[in-house]
């Protein structure tokens, strides 16, 4: 990398590390900090298989897989040994358990899948949430999985077959004009939305900041205002809506769901009813603007060994 390169992204780095300590109130060497640590998997097993939870657990145990429950999922547990302990082995390839971070465990745990119920994963791909979904019902919901870029449908269509999920439909309609495509409506619906991806980002990794950038985050703000506002129509008078990203960015996060809160009256946020580790109320205001009180509602995960950066909030519909 030559020196202009090197210039460019040292103020990029200065740049990121300057909003991140402003949004979660920390100075620059402990925002610096939180995006260097190493993350670390957490595993949740299928309850989708001839094989029960409990013996899942033990064989886990017997292959000597050391493990860490999870306070708030009785089906999930911090991932202690090497990650290839799991991915490389049958429990993995036979879909008895599904490896991903723990943060990402919380929107299908707040939005509370029920038997019986008609439920839509507009954002569906790679399809780790959409499993969560179709265990916590024992594949007794109506599920459709949704997702706008081909490529990542076609993995999600191996996660359903892996992981034994039974879907109603699998769709890649532009999660910004559903209402153009759907004209049903659902008991809950689950938006984890494309977004700017800053809780992924590790700086131990010289490029890590190459496709960031402030017009990235405007741009993604947009497409989530507009898919947030069509899920919503989607949603039946007493439906929950869970919305989610894995980012930092008020923009994308309390923005989107303020501009709902204002534009559709019968939307009303919820506290999440979990105890995550981490977990700050959202935002009531960034920059010149601020947002609808109900935002405390949300929650924000901050960083740490097991969880990365996240936001996620629970909307109802009023009757």
């Amino acid at each position: 990398m030559n020196k202009s390169a090197r210039d460019f992204e040292d103020r990029k780095r200065r740049e990121f590390l300057a909003r991140v300590g402003k949004i979660l109130d920390i100075d620059r060497h402990r925002a610096e900090e939180a995006f260097h640590i190493e993350l670390q998997s957490s595993l949740r097993i299928n309850r989708l298989t001839e094989i029960s939870v409990p013996e899942i657990f033990a064989r886990l145990e017997q292959a000597e897989v050391e493990l860490e429950p999870i306070p708030w999922r009785d089906d999930a547990w911090h991932l202690l040994s090497d990650k290839k302990a799991v991915s490389q082995s049958a429990f993995f390839e036979q879909g008895y358990t599904y490896l991903q971070n723990a943060s990402s465990l919380a929107p299908v745990a707040i939005l509370d899948p029920q038997p019986g119920e008609s439920i839509l994963d507009v954002c569906a791909a790679p399809g780790g949430k959409s499993s969560d979904i179709a265990s916590r019902t024992g594949n007794q919901c109506r599920l459709w999985l949704n997702d706008s870029i081909q490529p990542r449908i076609d993995k999600l269509r191996e996660v359903v077959a892996q992981f034994h999920v039974k879907a109603e439909q699998i769709t890649d309609y532009p999660g910004q004009y559903l209402t153009k495509h759907l004209d049903e409506t659902f008991d809950r619906i689950l938006l984890d939305a494309q977004c700017s991806g800053e809780g992924m980002i590790d700086l131990n990794h010289p490029r890590a900041l190459r496709f960031w950038s402030l017009a990235r985050i405007r741009k993604f703000a947009r497409l989530q205002e507009k898919m947030l506002s069509e899920a919503f129509k989607l949603l039946r008078p007493g439906g929950v809506l869970v919305y989610s990203t894995c980012t930092l960015a008020p923009e994308e996060n309390e923005a989107p769901v303020d501009r709902l809160l204002r534009i559709c009256p019968t939307a009303t946020l919820e506290p999440i009813g979990i105890d995550l580790p981490g977990g700050r109320p959202g935002v009531t205001g960034w920059e010149n603007r601020r947002f609808d009180k109900r935002l405390e509602h949300a929650v924000r995960i901050t960083p740490s060994i097991f969880y990365e950066t996240f936001f996620v909030c629970r909307i109802r519909k009023e009757e």
